[in-house]
């Protein structure tokens, strides 16, 4: 596996928008100012960020969830993209918590920083039942040098399973017959 390779994949995985916890909606709504520079200026308006539905799930920490909005866009390869994702094919709450010195995570949604790892109920894995996987277009592209998923998505894991939980990980793979 290798990670994303965003002048080539232009982001495909961001063209559907994401499920967001309601809470976190809210962060992301509060920071709005310091999150508009980073837009273009069509996509200023906070009220069309969302897609307004809220809906309980139990995967969210709030136990209840809202989509972003996508919006039309012909060049992107989905034809779609989120709200947050710039012409530059960037994400716009990853550079916002950047130039505030944060983390590129802090407002980005989880389950986008996640990617290509999904948490299904309790098992965390590689996200290869989507249409992304089967052409190609994503993350999931392979590597010269064969390198173990728990390596390549190191970031992603510490952020499912904490640094405990990897590190657990990480020695379970190591005693198997992995790479330390």
């Amino acid at each position: 596996m290798a990670r994303c390779r965003l002048a080539e994949c232009r982001a495909a995985c961001c063209g559907h928008g994401v499920y967001v916890d309601l809470a976190h909606a809210d962060r992301i709504v509060e920071g709005a100012e310091a999150i508009k520079p980073h837009l273009p200026r069509d996509r200023h308006d906070v009220d069309n960020w969302f897609d307004g539905t809220v809906e309980e799930d139990s995967d969210f920490p709030s136990g209840y969830r809202v989509g972003t909005q996508n919006i039309p866009d012909p060049g992107h390869p989905a034809g779609r993209r989120c709200i947050f994702l710039r012409p530059d094919n960037f994400c716009a709450l990853q550079a916002t918590s950047m130039a505030q010195g944060k983390h590129p995570w802090d407002l980005k949604p989880f389950y986008c920083a996640l990617y290509p790892l999904v948490l299904l109920g309790d098992t965390l894995q590689l996200d290869d039942a989507n249409d992304l996987y089967k052409l190609g277009g994503s993350c999931q592209s392979a590597e010269p040098v064969p390198t173990p998923l728990y390596e390549v998505f190191q970031h992603e894991m510490v952020l499912a399973l904490g640094q405990e939980g990897y590190e657990q990980l990480r020695s379970i793979a190591t005693t198997l017959g992995g790479r330390s």
